[in-house]
């Protein structure tokens, strides 16, 4: 487990004080709907949500039709003078005549964690993916348009929260400042993600951060004066926050504010660009402690499984949250609650034991839902009301056919990638999302040489479920990564199984190639640890 930061000490302390200052919204009772949880179905033969399949469906009809034309258009002006593209090419992605149900491909793009690296890395490679880059034409302009999923998880959904909560801006105009940071803060704007401030000491290691951090505590209180317990991982959600979510500009970073407060992640399905249909439908990931662990850190069956370097066991279940409804596809769980009544307490019992459901809105903070994917903090227990795992709760209590369901009072959601997987493939291998194409994005390690564990690591889950999440076949080794410069360039995996998904596979492992006429490493060749990236940074 990792080591508690001097910050994170400072925090808990602060926490445990009386606070008067009230500023983050609770989260409010609200009267249950009839059905609190749907079962997502026998593991071979799982549904989406309503209205997932809607939201799918409709951007299918209505979006991909001119994006995957608009693609078209990219790749062929790239072409070099008197080359051509085969003939099926425009049957499949312009078809003369366009039919209800077209089947034009589906792709998912999955963004790997890997802290501010990884946010960076994944802005670099979708700016040259977004069909809006009139500057730098790539031949691959237009392929996020017309992605049908964006899976990110840890720093690639601090990526994908803010980008989706701001109404999908063009890269540069999310990374940086756009607004004159002189105006008042508005959660209706996006303030870039002024990484020149330190996330956890914007004043430095050696500044006085107190009125930082006393700033950040105080806006908890509402939450905590509910009967909320106030955790690490709120804390660090207040920071994420003021880089990620709108509501913030460089001249009240570092003061008590809105910083976000009320954008919910349910709520972003109201942002224009979702209504219009014009994203990718976005999922973050995070990963469930099982409960044997929770209950004894000790465990050492549970130990036994946890891949050295990493937090929790490798088929542990991964959770996803979605605009709609939070859970997890794998058969231990296989179950969903809907996002924006996180916190609730399904009814559970009978006769005089039986329990009536409790449920809340106002639980899924969209920074909140980030701090619980980059949750780094699940073996810093520091006292018995602040506990480094998150969401509280109950979330789910459930009982699903020919499987039980532990019942416990926190589910303990951390880091997306504390398994080992740290790109989001997952999400993305769900049979019933039918994704045939995934471009992993994938910025996770700290070292070049293990930069793709995450693939190599997902061999182990589709044994244990039996096959339930189709991957394609990959080398067994990092050094055959390296030595064949699989990190270096674009790499396809799947071409000769039709039964998977084709797999593009892009590693953060080598420099640009202006970098390497320099002799200069990469850019985004950097710890993962490192919490500030100056807005100067040199791109070449």
């Amino acid at each position: 487990m990792r080591s508690i930061p001097t910050s994170v000490r400072i925090l808990s302390f602060l926490l445990l004080l009386p606070i008067l200052v009230f500023a983050q919204n609770a989260p409010v009772k609200v009267a249950c709907p009839k059905d609190l949880i749907r079962s997502a179905g026998p593991a071979f033969h799982q549904s989406l949500s309503t209205e997932e399949a809607a939201y799918v469906s409709t951007r299918s009809e209505e979006v991909l039709p001119g994006a995957w034309k608009d693609y078209l258009g990219s790749v062929t002006a790239a072409l070099p003078r008197k080359a051509s593209l085969p003939a099926y090419v425009s049957n499949i992605l312009a078809p003369r005549r366009v039919s209800r149900n077209q089947d034009f491909p589906k792709l998912g793009i999955a963004l790997s964690g890997g802290g501010l690296r990884a946010a960076y890395f994944a802005a670099g490679v979708l700016t040259s993916l977004d069909g809006r880059n009139k500057t730098h034409p790539t031949g691959t302009n237009g392929v996020l348009q017309a992605a049908t999923y964006l899976a990110g998880l840890s720093g690639g959904g601090w990526f994908t929260t803010a980008l989706i909560q701001a109404n999908f801006p063009t890269v540069p105009e999310l990374v940086f400042p756009t607004i004159d940071p002189n105006e008042p803060a508005s959660n209706s704007r996006f303030g870039g993600f002024m990484t020149g401030i330190d996330l956890l000491l914007p004043n430095g290691a050696t500044g006085n951060n107190t009125g930082y951090f006393e700033a950040v505590v105080a806006e908890l209180s509402e939450k905590h004066a509910a009967g909320f317990p106030v955790t690490i991982t709120d804390a660090w959600s207040r920071e994420v926050a003021r880089h990620f979510v709108n509501g913030t500009t460089a001249s009240n970073i570092l003061e008590e504010g809105t910083h976000g407060t009320g954008i919910l992640f349910s709520g972003i399905q109201n942002v224009p660009t979702i209504k219009s249909h014009s994203q990718p439908f976005p999922i973050i990931l995070a990963n469930a402690i099982p409960p044997a662990l929770t209950a004894n850190p000790n465990d050492t069956k549970e130990l036994s499984d946890i891949i050295p370097g990493n937090d929790v066991p490798v088929g542990s279940e991964i959770w996803e949250i979605n605009l709609f409804e939070t859970g997890s596809w794998d058969p231990s769980l296989g179950s969903f609650i809907p996002t924006r009544l996180l916190g609730s307490t399904p009814a559970s019992g009978s006769g005089p034991s039986k329990r009536d459901a409790n449920c809340v809105v106002g639980f899924d903070q969209a920074s909140y839902i980030a701090g619980i994917s980059s949750n780094v903090w699940n073996g810093d227990n520091l006292t018995t009301d602040f506990l480094g795992f998150t969401p509280e709760g109950p979330i789910l209590q459930h009982q699903s056919r020919g499987l039980q369901r532990f019942e416990e009072s926190f589910v303990a959601l951390v880091d997306g990638g504390s398994n080992g997987e740290v790109c989001p493939l997952q999400p993305l291998l769900v049979r019933a999302r039918g994704v045939d194409t995934i471009f992993a994005i994938d910025a996770p390690a700290d070292l070049v040489l293990v930069v793709i564990v995450n693939v190599l690591d997902h061999s182990e889950p589709r044994r244990r479920f039996g096959g339930l999440y189709p991957f394609p076949k990959v080398p067994s080794s990092p050094d055959t990564f390296v030595n064949q410069g699989l990190t270096s360039r674009p790499t396809f995996f799947g071409c000769d199984e039709p039964s998977v998904p084709l797999v593009i596979y892009l590693a953060n492992g080598a420099p640009s190639a202006k970098r390497r006429a320099l002799g200069l490493p990469g850019i985004t060749n950097i710890p993962t640890a490192v919490s500030r990236i100056a807005l100067n940074w040199c791109v070449l």
